[in-house]
């Protein structure tokens, strides 16, 4: 963590959340010669999993970056990729046009933050900011910081990189109209015995399951099933850890990052026909899909980037864009504050990454709608047109862009 003493003056930039696209911006902006602080109400990154990475174009600009130089992590262009319930086959070689990068979003953070410190970004955590104004001149931020107290900070912009309940966005007035899906994901990471568990070619054998594909969503009698090896992430993990996700009809659940052991259990029982033989279960959270889209990315001197300005409800996608949107908004405030161009080029923000983040919320409410149990001649269709690897690669394009 950055020395959290107040300098004087007025920053260039602050942003509000230390996640993945706030601690990209802020480092971003610092290599350009930005004035930044970054303010986060959470007192240390959060332990519990989140994305395990990043699918699209966002991969290979991290790493050209220098940001996993000595990590052992790598970018890969995966011969197949999922495209909601159905599968790419996108073949190997230069012709694959898409990449990924496995990683846990907790080491992103990790790598981010301290690629941002060491460019001299301070990023003060158990900070947080309660509301703004604007002036024509900068804005005063009301920020309450570790010990209670409640101080003013001057900034000539303010960025929201601070989620899906974003305060910037509301503080700003700023809609964000969408969806919410009627279907409940509780995810987990789980120990499964290998007497309990058989991997096969493309998966496991579970007795009383049977077969189910790993690293993609199975269709299973009561909703929808994933498993994967968290060694696949984390080359340090137990052979017998699973990341499994169920997926069922929402009822009167609500999503919750405290999920207890027996209601997974139950769940994926409901979901397989079976009880799943997993001996422990850590990070339990549940999720409800979100399909939303910020009315404005901009708001005067108030930008809004990441989950503050959008949220999809398929996976894989959500890092991409706001990866773009940080490196697109870090490249317009570095050329008005330093290079002098006009307000015109902030404009350019709004115009470039808001109809970015329409693309993707096409294409993500299109894979959401054929998982739907309604849709199976849809899904057969389509399945039908994406035997053709020339059309799957044309698809894995749209995911590829961000």
């Amino acid at each position: 963590m950055s020395d959290q003493r107040w300098p004087s003056g007025v920053w260039d930039v602050a942003i509000v959340g230390a996640g993945p696209i706030g601690l990209l911006l802020a480092s971003e902006l610092a290599g350009g010669g930005i004035r930044v602080v970054v303010f986060e109400q959470a007192p240390s990154p959060s332990p519990v999993p989140k994305a395990n990475g990043i699918v699209g174009d966002a991969a290979v600009s991290l790493s050209r970056r220098g940001l996993l130089d000595g990590t052992g992590l790598r970018v890969v262009s995966p011969p197949r990729f999922q495209f909601g319930p159905l599968v790419l086959d996108l073949g190997v070689g230069p012709g694959n046009p898409l990449h990924v990068l496995p990683i846990p979003q907790r080491r992103l953070e990790e790598l981010l933050e301290a690629h941002a410190t060491g460019l001299g970004v301070q990023v003060l955590r158990s900070h947080e900011v309660l509301t703004f104004s604007q002036s024509s001149d900068d804005i005063a931020v009301a920020v309450r910081t570790t010990d209670g107290e409640v101080t003013t900070v001057r900034a000539r912009y303010l960025v929201g990189c601070d989620g899906a309940h974003s305060i910037v966005r509301k503080q700003a007035g700023i809609d964000f109209p969408g969806i919410t899906s009627d279907e409940i994901a509780r995810i987990a990471r789980v120990m499964i015995p290998a007497g309990r568990i058989a991997p096969v070619s493309d998966g496991f054998e579970i007795p009383g399951i049977g077969h189910v594909a790993a690293m993609r969503p199975n269709r299973m009698p009561g909703g929808r099933f994933t498993i994967a090896p968290v060694a696949m992430l984390d080359r340090d993990a137990p052979d017998d850890l699973y990341l499994i996700s169920t997926h069922e009809p929402r009822g009167v659940f609500e999503a919750s990052d405290a999920v207890s052991i027996d209601e997974l259990r139950s769940s994926a029982t409901r979901v397989l026909g079976a009880e799943l033989p997993f001996t422990d279960a850590t990070a339990i959270r549940s999720t409800i899909g979100n399909s939303r889209l910020a009315d404005a990315y901009r708001h005067g001197r108030v930008f809004l980037a990441g989950d503050a300005a959008h949220i999809f409800n398929a996976g894989g996608s959500a890092l991409n864009a706001g990866v773009h949107d940080a490196l697109d908004l870090a490249h317009r405030l570095i050329a008005t504050l330093r290079g002098g161009a006009s307000d015109v080029e902030l404009d350019g923000y709004e115009v470039t990454r808001r109809a970015a983040g329409r693309r993707v919320l096409a294409h993500t409410r299109a894979q959401a709608e054929l998982s739907r149990d309604e849709n199976e001649e849809i899904r057969s269709v389509m399945a039908q047109l994406l035997d053709d690897r020339r059309t799957a690669r044309r698809l894995a394009r749209v995911i590829e862009a961000g």
